[in-house]
């Protein structure tokens, strides 16, 4: 099944201008910000004001960073979301903003939410977790980040959600899953949006290569029979959305065929379209 690349994001909010040659330009709730990103190919449009941004991030002999003009934390809203922007030393602000087809597709499931429990996984900042919570799912929120997970707790009081029922967890994404299973927890929706490199709290190593495999098998004993909704995606260039999706069809007994698989794209204000991650998405429709 082919999704529909529908794009959510405001315009105002957020908007991929242009990229090319290492770089991206894009602006994050009216910030214009230019990044160097060693995985965007293409070349960049002679039209396009590489020079308007206010804040860029380069690397350098002294290492990457940002310079430009001094800022706070700033905001980028996405229908009820509030997501809290910073300047972060790996170049990252705290949105994917090619995470924001999926927000929508979970705001618009045809089916009932409300009182299921949802684990995320490698849960970053919470975009998918407040759009869970917003449907009124219970969730389990785990990253093996204390600050980002902290983040995203005061991202859920912005949003107006801080008494959803949302468990914050800071650990290593697998350990936690397998505990769960042992202590007989179960969960009608997985999500993960995994690294192709990590470390958990412990200083626990996660490689994707290695460990994807075991976490969907592990996250398909953790929903038995009882999967209503699973949401998978990755940046690793190794992986394509059809080896998410064939992950899913042998240890879930569920046909790949009948969810979707699809590259994750961000259109650019010039007509081209970037390449962000690959995705699989089901939910159950019977």
């Amino acid at each position: 099944m082919n999704s529909k690349q529908r794009f959510p994001l405001d315009q105002s909010q957020y908007r991929l201008i242009d990229f090319g040659g290492d770089e991206k330009l894009e602006m994050f709730g009216g910030k214009v910000i230019r990044r160097e990103t060693p995985s965007v190919f293409g070349i960049k449009d002679s039209k396009s004001d590489w020079n308007s941004a206010e804040l860029k991030y380069r690397s350098s002999q002294n290492g990457s960073q940002w310079s430009g003009d001094t800022v706070e934390d700033w905001v980028l809203s996405f229908g009820p979301l509030r997501l809290s922007l910073r300047l972060t030393p790996t170049g990252q602000v705290g949105v994917f903003p090619e995470q924001a087809v999926n927000w929508s597709w979970i705001d618009q499931l045809p089916i009932e939410l409300s009182g299921m429990k949802a684990l995320n996984l490698f849960a970053y900042t919470g975009g998918t977790t407040l759009a869970l919570a917003h449907r009124g799912v219970e969730v389990v929120h785990c990253d093996a980040a204390k600050s980002v997970v902290n983040w995203a707790r005061s991202n859920a009081k912005a949003s107006g959600l801080q008494n959803a029922p949302i468990r914050w967890i800071v650990e290593d994404a697998l350990k936690f899953v397998r505990r769960e299973i042992k202590r007989g927890n179960r969960y009608q929706i997985v999500v993960a949006d995994p690294p192709s490199f990590g470390r958990g709290p412990g200083g626990e190593s996660w490689k994707m290569k290695r460990d994807f495999e075991p976490l969907v098998e592990a996250l398909a004993e953790l929903t038995g029979d009882g999967a209503e909704m699973i949401l998978l995606s990755c940046h690793t260039p190794e992986f394509d959305h059809n080896d998410l999706g064939s992950a899913v069809s042998r240890s879930f007994q569920i046909g790949s065929d009948k969810g979707e698989s699809f590259e994750l794209k961000i259109p650019a204000a010039n007509g081209k379209s970037l390449v962000s991650g690959q995705c699989f998405r089901w939910f159950n429709k019977s």
